[in-house]
């Protein structure tokens, strides 16, 4: 009964965002805009799942640790650091395709994932169902992952110590799916 409730409120309640976009001040006199991860390697994970499926994957009641992981990564905290043993085998596990981007979409996923000078303040009313997963590597170890939400535009940041507050205006998640996607 509450999957149907779950179900109920995320029906009546649907992802309209309200973006508002605020400059910083001044902000490259202060500290120069960098990017979120100095990677040498982007690995691009996704799942092509949908919303009813995540809902009923976050609703199973004493689920194996497998469900209970995949109900986090999907929407939740999961991982918690960027030294979780066995995440990508995890991701591999349950179905995510991998895509290794090339230098030109490298670069270009890069400059988006960098700081920006504005401020965006959000608010979304859905829960974020994280399908794409972006995993940033040097020398083949992982030093950051980045999960994106495109229908809530929100997104986790693990492993970078860069200001990440202005990332995901609407222009640039539109960007970035259509560097993935193509």
């Amino acid at each position: 009964m509450k999957k149907y409730y779950l179900l109920l409120i995320l029906t009546i309640i649907s992802c309209n965002n309200s973006t508002k976009v605020i400059p910083k001040e001044n902000i490259t006199s202060k500290k120069e805009l960098k990017k979120f991860y100095e990677s040498d390697k982007i690995d691009h994970y996704y799942l092509d799942i949908s919303e009813d499926k995540i809902i009923d994957i976050l609703c199973i009641k004493n689920g194996t640790n497998d469900e209970k992981n995949l109900g986090q990564l999907l929407a939740g905290h999961y991982p918690d650091s960027i030294s979780e043993p066995n995440f990508e085998s995890d991701l591999k596990k349950f179905h995510f395709v991998k895509q290794e981007l090339n230098g030109e979409k490298k670069k270009e996923v890069e400059n988006i994932f960098s700081q920006k000078d504005s401020l965006r303040y959000e608010y979304s009313s859905c829960i974020p169902e994280y399908r794409d997963i972006f995993i940033f590597k040097r020398k083949d170890s992982i030093i950051g992952i980045a999960k994106v939400c495109f229908g809530c535009g929100i997104s986790q940041f693990i492993g970078t110590k860069v200001d990440t507050e202005g990332f995901g205006l609407n222009t640039e998640l539109d960007k970035l799916e259509k560097i993935i996607r193509n």
